[in-house]
């Protein structure tokens, strides 16, 4: 995320600055949360453009109830430039002055990088990206980019987000006309599923399902986060990996780029749908998928075997399955109900597989990299 800033330039200034593609910069994740106070409430702005854009040419505004002024009477105006294919959030609170007391902040762990003064939003409530300072009804400047319908009282439509959240699939802005198809919207109440109204449940929904600073496209959040790869000089006989299979793990006898952990599918406990995925260990051998509480040695893994340790603590040995010829393999279990996970987990995953023929220190086993997984309802 970037850090911007409010000022409060005349709408003829912004409209001189003209050195940029206003269709780059856009809307691409909206939040209505379901903390105390409807919490966090957010929305995200992206320059999908190949150049800096600068912002002091930008107002952002909501529009509420089925209205078609602008909430406030005015939009906020932005400064500052946000760099190509960065994202910008605002959070619909007070600024809180002190670091790390916002809701925002409480949720994610990061300050949001502007605050728009107060709670003016709901699910319900349009939100609008405007070329030039705009206020009223915003025709003294150029709709760039909306989440909703003007005019519309989002209640019970399809793009609802009350207590849910919607994200961007495409690349440019829409000059005011919705197009629903392009966005993926989880539909109201999304982030109250499974909790019954218990709020650290509802925190684990936001960080599992949300991704603020980040457009991730139509492919959604991604699930997890590698750790503990084997390129950091700790690797047992000096193994580490040559990077050419991403944050895997030590080099083993059949690939000079380790093995590699990922998950597919998503961190819901109750869909249980969760996939852990291995590439690049060794064609033909057993490996095991494992989840443990926490992640050793700080996250950099401890020497084992040919490999690094990354995942222990209340071990669960979750699935054996076999890689095929290229070293892949994938679990087929319900990985939720076996490793007995509720909403709010945090779990590390890692594959500990044979390479018994020319393993590079001996050990005739090695491990996949480590894999953090935050868990929602």
């Amino acid at each position: 995320m970037q850090r911007t800033t409010f000022s409060s330039l005349s709408a003829a200034a912004l409209l001189a600055l003209s050195g940029f593609s206003s269709a780059d910069v856009l809307i691409t994740e909206v939040v209505d949360g379901t903390l105390p106070g409807g919490l966090p409430k957010w929305a995200e702005i992206t320059n999908t453009g190949s150049s800096d854009a600068d912002l002091s040419a930008y107002s952002i505004g909501n529009i509420n109830n089925g209205g078609t002024t602008l909430g406030g009477g005015a939009a906020l105006v932005l400064t500052g430039t946000l760099a190509a294919g960065q994202s910008t959030v605002g959070s619909y609170e007070a600024d809180p002055g002190a670091p790390m007391t916002s809701n925002f902040y409480l949720v994610y762990g990061v300050e949001a990088d502007f605050y728009f003064g107060g709670a003016y939003i709901n699910g319900d409530d349009c939100i609008a990206l405007y070329l030039g300072a705009a206020t009223g009804d915003g025709t003294n400047a150029t709709l760039v980019d909306v989440y909703g319908v003007i005019g519309v009282d989002g209640s019970g439509t399809t793009w609802e987000y009350q207590d849910s959240y919607a994200y961007r699939c495409g690349n440019t802005a829409n000059n005011g006309v919705f197009d629903e198809s392009d966005w993926t919207i989880a539909g109201a109440n999304a982030l109250e599923e499974g909790c019954g109204g218990d709020d650290t449940c509802e925190a684990a929904n936001l960080v599992a399902n949300t991704t603020p600073g980040t457009h991730v496209g139509c492919a959604g959040p991604s699930v997890g986060s590698a750790y503990c790869s084997g390129d950091q000089a700790t690797c047992p006989c000096g193994n580490d990996n040559d990077g050419s299979n991403g944050t895997a793990g030590c080099a083993n006898g059949g690939n000079a780029g380790g093995a590699a952990i990922s998950a597919s599918g998503s961190a819901s406990a109750s869909a249980g749908d969760l996939v852990l995925n291995v590439t690049g260990a060794i064609g033909g051998q057993p490996g095991l998928f494992f989840q443990g509480m926490n992640s050793i040695n700080g996250g950099m893994g401890n020497p084992f075997g040919d490999g690094l340790r990354c995942a222990g603590g209340g071990v669960i040995r979750l699935q054996v399955a076999t890689a095929d010829a290229s070293g892949n393999a994938s679990t087929s279990i319900n990985i939720a109900t076996k490793g007995g996970v509720v909403a709010g987990d945090v779990k590390r995953y890692q594959n500990w597989y044979r390479d018994p023929a020319s393993s590079p220190c001996g050990a005739s086993f090695n491990l996949s990299n480590g894999y953090e997984i935050t868990w929602g309802a």
